[in-house]
């Protein structure tokens, strides 16, 4: 009692100090089955990122989010299937990639060709390649970190294409979609990407914390004439059937695939 009555006296650290405040986390993938896992043990994946509720730092990208978990769960599930057309020998582009969970499951588990972890923000690409070094990605040509802003044209920079001309096979996103501020930019964005490449396959996890606002990047969606097609036979596990990774069982995540008429 002495010990939790002095924790409990210590003033809260200001918003911006909290964001400073990292811890390793780890994610176990239970549901890749031991084949693909025995080369490398447990099929794990470790972040450094920031567990607190980030406002002042003006990002919510340094923490892994729910939907990219049960996103990541979904892309495990298929590869023990006939149905592994999503990642094996794709080159993947992930909007949004905040910690990069999904990049580093993408090139160190499900086989990509390629990885392309992206974001807007320049604190969050320039943490990336601490979580490409913390799950042995550090000198690997399949993953790299992009800055990528929403609603801008994709123009190359130093290359004289964006991505050096390099296809894109798959897009995914985790927990994009939460302002509906940027939705015009993001919807803006995938569009680009379906003009630039025309067989792109597009998968976007929601998890529905407003129904408003997932509305509204339906309604987005459909102004662009694209069909959003939800996967329906996934669902989140209760809390009781986790085997890891952890997390919320309380509201909805929508795996949606966006695809053009």
């Amino acid at each position: 009692m002495a010990a939790v009555t002095e924790l409990m006296a210590q003033p809260m650290p200001d918003e911006m100090a909290a964001v400073q405040q990292k811890s390793y986390v780890t994610y176990t993938l239970s549901l890749l089955d031991d084949e693909l896992s025995s080369s490398q043990g447990p099929a794990q994946i470790t972040m450094l990122e920031s567990r607190n509720l980030i406002a002042a730092g003006g990002t919510t990208g340094l923490r892994t989010w729910e939907a990219a978990l049960h996103l990541g769960q979904w892309l495990c599930s298929r590869t023990t299937t006939t149905e592994n057309i999503v990642i094996r020998d794709k080159r993947v582009l992930e909007l949004g990639a905040g910690t990069g969970y999904l990049s580093v499951l993408c090139a160190k588990y499900l086989h990509a060709a390629q990885v392309i972890a992206s974001d807007g923000s320049d604190d969050v690409v320039m943490a990336l390649p601490d979580n490409f070094y913390l799950n042995g990605l550090q000198e690997s040509d399949r993953i790299r970190a992009m800055d990528l802003k929403w609603g801008h044209a994709l123009l190359g920079t130093e290359e004289a294409e964006w991505n050096g001309g390099r296809l894109v096979d798959v897009v995914l996103g985790a927990d994009i979609t939460y302002d509906k501020s940027v939705i015009p930019s993001l919807v803006s964005t995938v569009a680009a990407l379906f003009a630039k490449f025309p067989g792109v396959v597009v998968v976007i996890a929601a998890t529905e914390r407003n129904r408003e606002t997932f509305e509204s990047f339906l309604q987005v969606c459909q102004k662009r004439k694209f069909v959003v097609d939800e996967v329906n036979d996934f669902p989140v596990p209760t809390r009781e059937e986790q085997r890891g990774p952890f997390y919320s069982d309380c509201v909805p995540i929508r795996i949606c695939r966006i695809s053009r008429t």
